[in-house]
């Protein structure tokens, strides 16, 4: 959830083929991309303590450990030939965006936050057997609608290794984040200082499909500073505010970052597709108003497994040509269901109202 989320003005789908003569450095840095955030922690803590063990000079384990902290908040910040959606981000944003996670990172609630996601994901493995679930395996039997009522952005999200919200996060693993933009892309009027600002900021948020309200979360304040590149890094909880739905067949839905005191449901509630629960903010480690939608196998954001949604009654616009190179993402005209991915711009169809 400590995505750096940025679908201005600078960010806008890309509709060229990939450069198919990268330089050796950004061959490096897409490998590194596409790899697990926690391994690369796991390696440069060893190569750290190997260093001190074989009395290697100073200050090359202190190096090694500090490279293992910041290397995967950087990679965060640089997007791939891959994953859909460009993040044209300055050295002075990608700083700011850094720092600020740093900060949180290093404070008692952020140390507490970063060990419920390894020890999670490592229940999450071990629930599975190490092989959680993917496109093929374990697959929801619920089909979603988007849980959103106007027309919005996919800016984070896909259903491959390359494309993935947070691979290396198994709850999160098939997330998405949604925004909504104006033809130039941009996801706010004027310098984007205010949350009001925002197109986002406020929108209802609906229930994807039919269930029951198990948990929620809805006194957390919206991060003041929006368009600041900075995230909430006070935040106690990452995910903000929030609504979790049991589905059928053990399959829960969580819309996560909605607004302060927008919540309209308790546990126990029953709701139907469509029905309205919250409104769209910027609580929890949020850099501006989004929602965050992920299924999972497990009511516990923490310790599940995403699941890979499908999606039904639902209208997209695919611009970029080079989707055709990626046969999972059918065209919306060729099945009654189908895999999102960043870039997308989404509605939900006419249909959704009608029963699964």
């Amino acid at each position: 959830m400590s995505e750096y989320l940025n679908a201005s003005a600078d960010q806008s789908a890309s509709g060229e083929e990939a450069d198919s003569e990268l330089s050796a450095f950004r061959q490096v840095v897409e490998w590194l991309t596409n790899r697990n955030s926690f391994a690369i922690v796991g390696v440069c803590f060893v190569l750290g303590l190997a260093a001190d063990h074989f009395g290697v000079p100073e200050p090359t384990d202190n190096v090694l450990f500090i490279t293992g902290g910041v290397l995967p908040l950087v990679l965060a910040t640089i997007s791939t030939t891959e994953d859909g959606y460009d993040h044209d981000l300055s050295n002075w944003t990608r700083a700011k965006v850094i720092t600020s996670q740093l900060a949180w990172s290093v404070t008692p609630w952020g140390l507490f936050t970063q060990v419920l996601q390894l020890g999670g994901t490592a229940v999450a493995y071990i629930r599975h057997r190490g092989r959680p679930p993917n496109r093929t395996r374990k697959t929801p039997t619920t089909k979603f609608s988007v849980p959103v009522d106007r027309g919005w952005t996919v800016t984070n999200g896909g259903v491959t290794k390359s494309t993935s919200h947070s691979w290396g996060l198994v709850s999160q693993r098939y997330a998405y984040d949604l925004v909504i933009t104006d033809d130039d892309g941009d996801t706010h009027e004027g310098n984007g200082q205010r949350l009001e600002d925002y197109y986002a900021f406020g929108e209802p948020v609906t229930a994807p499909a039919d269930g029951t309200i198990v948990a929620v979360e809805d006194d957390l304040r919206d991060h003041p500073a929006p368009g600041s590149e900075r995230v909430e890094w006070r935040t106690w909880n990452i995910v903000g505010n929030y609504v979790v739905i049991k589905h059928d067949n053990g399959e829960y839905s969580t819309l996560a970052h909605l607004r302060e005191g927008s919540v309209t449901v308790a546990p126990g509630d029953e709701v139907s597709r469509g029905d309205v629960v919250g409104e769209c903010g910027n609580s929890g480690m949020s850099t501006e108003p989004h929602l965050h939608f992920q299924v999972q196998d497990h009511s516990n954001f923490w310790i599940a497994a995403g699941l890979v949604p499908r999606f039904r009654d639902i209208e997209v616009c695919r611009p970029d040509d080079r989707r055709a190179d990626h046969d999972v993402y059918d065209s919306p005209d060729e099945a009654e269901t189908l895999y999102l991915w960043a870039g997308d711009r989404v509605a939900a169809g006419p249909e959704r109202g009608e029963p699964a």
